[in-house]
């Protein structure tokens, strides 16, 4: 069955939080207060990161309008997409021609207002060095003319440590067994002390990022961070810059290898005319042929245009078999150029492209990651996948061509049998004419050719071009130093609360009412505010308009609604163990009995440690251990005090055997002597988690009174008065919390218990 949680058992739990978090308050103050000074030391010692960026465009180019020119087709490299762009850029390539342009091998530092901060090329001095790399030097300017250098502990190769500490001049050239250094001085020394250390490899340190600026923009931002202002702005520059230079070199790479191939076409060419030419002459002179006739010249036109054709195919399709061998091989396929065979080579082109941006992807991914990686596996597939396909595409270009040139065969065979049957020299003279013009053709389009290959060498620019250079950053990007104090102090804000729960959780000390009322039925007479400190414990005298006094006078209260009429009012109060207040109770219960004017009788019944005495200030020389035993009589034990209606019968000397004194039958006959003559009897008992005395005790008392101490006594105490109250002959048992701190536990002063109005102290 479902339990449905009212209201006010909400409003219950919502008070118990709020109190919990003011108990604690000054342990979740401390946590909040150490996180926030820690992650204050954090964000101030935490190096400046700055950020540089710079933007270029990325120049891809339009396949759909390029030429379809053989040559043009056989080195185009194709078009790449932003993808590609952004991994060259981030890629070890360039970094490395980046490098040339900035210096990560050295590094100053100098310390301002506790913090080292790296000086770069602000620093008054350079060094030199051939060993000693990737030590840390420290060094101390001593005048204009001398320095200290210093290493407190470093290890060589073998593992030794060893350590260096000397004056020395500057540019003076140091060689020790460890390094080999000079130290030139450039400028003012200010500090007192400087720091350096030279890397053997020049390494970025900082990290590179490159992306579109929009999704379908093809310019990218090309930033670097850097824990130096200048320098990330200066590697921004090179890298975009580097980036440039690659695309102008790769281009002036295409246009030399294609003037190659030309220079060796022409050579051919160029030989195989003036073989024509020589061989003409030589025809002409023995033959005296001057010219042909009108059909002969028509059937050498046709057959030389065809033959022309056949030579291009021809060499379509050894570009061809060469783009074949080079998949199969699986050799230098990130740089192959793309086959672009007539106006059919599309395709080829898109795959050849696809395969290469897959390799540089793999590369890239291959520097920081295994081959078992799953993005590296992905890329293996597809990789595999696209040479299976362009082998493919290449078959059928192939196929296709092979048809074109049996179908140009064919027209050639049949114009050669129209030229056999012209006569012999005419014949001749045809053939030989051909040949010259074929070669003359294609040896004119070659000069072409290379005349606009050297131009487009000479002039040739980046399709990439830089539209903003990096600024020097004038704020650092990181450490974002309000955020990690504003997180420091939410976490020590969480750790503290929840300790503050855990050790609530954990702490089986009874603090509030509620801890008393959510384990028992019994009733609660009341509480007691805290006290503090003093020699004198009897606060209903002292201040009598205090939160003690009006709390006493409310138990007073209760208590009234508890005994019988016409009758003494008998009342133990004990408690589990010592120290919960038992004895400060009773005092001051007795005082505001007595000033209602209630003849009132305190015995102090803790015979093993009596302290009431002391708090009265009385002899202690006679009392309950001699009138019990049987040494004195009443009249010489009951002791008067200093205030009206209180009386007081001390415990008298410790006995040896307590216990046995209360249970004698005396116990029973001197309550009832006292009965006849006081309207309050209070016995101060001893504890009952000790001794089993208090326990004999209540069992004569009309009122039973189990203090509770907040904050000391533990919660498993109440499980001793659980077994009391199954107890029929106790009657009247009841709890009262004392030492109760009222603003933690959320109590008002005029918070009361009772069932009606108390009466009015006598004056």
């Amino acid at each position: 069955m479902r339990h449905e949680v009212s209201p006010i058992d909400d409003e219950i739990d919502i008070k118990e939080i709020f109190r919990t978090l003011y108990r604690y308050k000054y342990m979740i103050f401390f946590f909040v207060l150490i996180f926030g000074l820690v992650s204050a030391y954090i964000a101030y010692f935490k190096a400046n990161i700055y950020e540089a960026s710079s933007t270029v465009e990325v120049g891809v180019q339009d396949r759909s309008s390029s030429s379809h020119d053989i040559l043009n087709a056989a080195m185009d490299p194709g078009a790449l997409s932003s993808d590609t762009e952004i991994a060259i850029i981030k890629s070890r390539f360039l970094a490395k021609k980046a490098l040339k342009y900035v210096d990560f091998t050295h590094h100053y530092y100098t310390t301002k207002k506790f913090k080292e901060i790296e000086l770069y090329k602000n620093a008054p001095f350079r060094v030199g060095m051939l060993r000693g790399f990737n030590v840390s030097f420290e060094l101390y300017p001593i005048d204009s003319k001398h320095y200290r250098l210093v290493v407190e502990k470093a290890k060589d190769s073998n593992g030794t440590e060893w350590h260096y500490d000397k004056v020395h001049l500057y540019g003076e050239e140091i060689d020790t067994a460890h390094f080999h250094l000079n130290v030139v001085r450039t400028g003012k020394m200010k500090a007192n002390r400087y720091r350096f250390d030279i890397a053997k490899d020049n390494t970025p340190s900082g990290g590179v990022n490159a992306a579109q600026t929009s999704k379908y923009s093809t310019i990218l931002r090309i930033s670097y961070e850097d824990n130096v202002a200048l320098r990330a702005q200066e590697y921004a520059n090179a890298l975009a810059k580097a980036y440039i230079e690659q695309n102008v070199e790769k281009k002036t790479k295409e246009a030399t290898l294609k003037l190659n191939f030309i220079d060796k076409q022409l050579k051919r060419i160029n030989e195989n005319l003036k073989s024509s030419a020589v061989k003409i002459e030589e025809f002409k002179k023995g033959t005296n042929t001057i010219s042909l006739s009108s059909k002969a010249e028509v059937i050498i036109t046709q057959m030389s245009d065809a033959e022309a054709k056949l030579d291009t195919i021809s060499m379509e399709s050894q570009i061809l078999n060469n783009l074949y061998k080079q998949i199969k091989k699986e050799k230098h396929l990130e740089s192959i150029s793309i086959a672009g065979i007539g106006s059919g080579n599309e395709a080829l082109s898109s795959q050849i492209t696809l395969l290469q941006e897959a390799i540089l992807k793999k590369q890239v991914l291959r520097e920081d990651y295994t081959e078992m990686y799953p993005a590296v596996v992905k890329l293996k597939k597809q990789i595999s996948y696209l040479k299976r396909s362009i082998i493919d595409t290449i078959k059928n270009l192939k196929v296709s061509i092979n048809e074109k040139k049996k179908l140009l065969e064919k027209s050639i065979e049949k114009y050669q049998k129209n030229l056999n049957k012209l006569p012999a020299d005419e014949r001749m003279y045809g053939q030989l004419q051909r040949k010259f013009a074929v070669n003359e053709k294609i040896y004119s389009y070659l000069l072409e050719q290379q005349s606009a290959t050297a131009i487009i060498k000479a002039a040739t620019v980046s399709r990439n071009r830089m539209l903003d250079s990096a600024l020097l950053p004038a704020s650092p990007v990181k450490p974002k130093r309000k955020m990690i104090v504003l997180v420091g102090l939410i976490l020590g804000l969480i750790v503290g609360i929840s300790l503050a729960f855990l050790r609530n959780f954990l702490d089986d000390r009874i603090q509030t009412e509620e801890d008393v009322t959510h384990a028992t039925d019994l009733p609660m007479l009341g509480y007691v505010p805290h006290m503090k400190k003093s020699t004198d414990e009897i606060k209903v005298f002292t201040s009598p308009k205090s939160a003690v006094a009006e709390s006493f006078r409310n138990l007073r209260t209760n208590l009234q609604f508890m005994v019988r009429k016409n009758r003494s009012h008998v009342i133990a109060v004990t408690s589990t163990i010592g120290g919960e207040g038992k004895t400060t109770v009773c005092i001051n219960l007795a005082g505001i009995m007595s000033m209602a004017g209630k003849k009132t009788i305190l015995l102090n019944l803790d015979m093993r440690k009596p302290t009431l005495h002391e708090k009265f200030a009385l002899s202690n020389k006679y009392g309950m251990s001699t009138l019990l035993s049987g040494s004195t009589t009443l009249k010489n034990v009951i002791q008067k005090t200093a205030y009206e209606n209180l009386d007081v019968i001390t415990s008298g000397p410790v006995p040896p055997n307590p216990s046995e004194l209360i249970q004698k039958e005396l116990m029973d006959k001197l309550i009832d002597k006292l009965r006849e003559v006081y309207d309050v009897i209070i016995l101060d008992t001893p504890p009952i988690g000790l001794v089993t005395d208090a326990r004999t005790l209540m069992h004569k008392a009309d009122t039973s009174i189990y203090i509770l101490r907040a904050g000391y006594s533990k919660k498993g105490f109440i499980h001793k008065i659980k077994e009391l109250s199954s107890h029929r002959e106790i009657q009247g048992l009841a709890i009262l919390l004392n030492d109760v701190n009222i603003e933690r536990s959320g109590y008002g002063y005029g918070y009361g218990y009772g069932y009606g109005y108390y009466a009015e102290d006598k004056k």
